[in-house]
């Protein structure tokens, strides 16, 4: 978390504020998974939510949470790859709690690119696994969280004066690491 206020505390020193009157956001949105065992990411929709704050027409900050899906337990048991007899699998999906930096390059009036970098805590937890009366969790640890860096590149879609759309595409890095696609709603107050 010192890096996060870290890097906040920068943004705020580093970039230059215009005369213009500082503009916040929030929004809300589908992020896109792919499965990946390692990181205890399941295949589907997740959800992204998180207030944002523009300095001026290029530079802001944003502060957001990613929650991606549970991961099939099928998909965890086909991966260890031994017979099964019996067994109790829970998971729970990976949280990405992020703040980063943001460049916003507008085409027109309409259609702006948007570049986003910064740091990410992850937690990624399964609450049960049991197979065949071995707990994973006792003999490996089924809970992990870190910190990593993630970046992202898309389009936002101006639709009136107060409201726009998003699509971008995000890397996570770390241990957890993970790529999304995402479709997010935003909301200028």
């Amino acid at each position: 978390m010192k890096y996060a206020l870290l890097l906040f505390s920068l943004f705020l020193v580093v970039v230059p504020c215009s005369t213009q009157e500082l503009q916040w956001h929030g929004f809300f949105g589908f992020s896109m998974f792919d499965e990946d065992v390692e990181t205890s990411v399941g295949d589907g929709a997740g959800f992204r939510a998180g207030l944002g704050l523009q300095f001026n027409e290029r530079f802001g900050v944003e502060a957001f949470v990613d929650r991606a899906p549970e991961i099939d337990p099928d998909t965890l048991l086909s991966d260890l790859g031994a017979p099964i007899g019996s067994y109790d699998i829970s998971t729970v999906g990976n949280t990405y709690l992020s703040l980063g930096g943001t460049v916003t390059f507008p085409f027109n009036e309409k259609i702006s690119g948007i570049f986003k970098g910064g740091l990410s805590n992850y937690t990624a937890e399964i609450e049960r696994f049991v197979v065949n009366g071995v707990d994973f969790c006792d003999v490996e640890g089924c809970d992990d969280s870190g910190t990593g860096a993630f970046v992202s590149g898309g389009l936002i879609f101006k639709t009136n004066e107060s409201a726009s759309l998003e699509f971008s595409f995000t890397q996570y890095t770390g241990d957890a690491e993970v790529r999304t696609l995402n479709a997010i709603f935003r909301y200028h107050f």
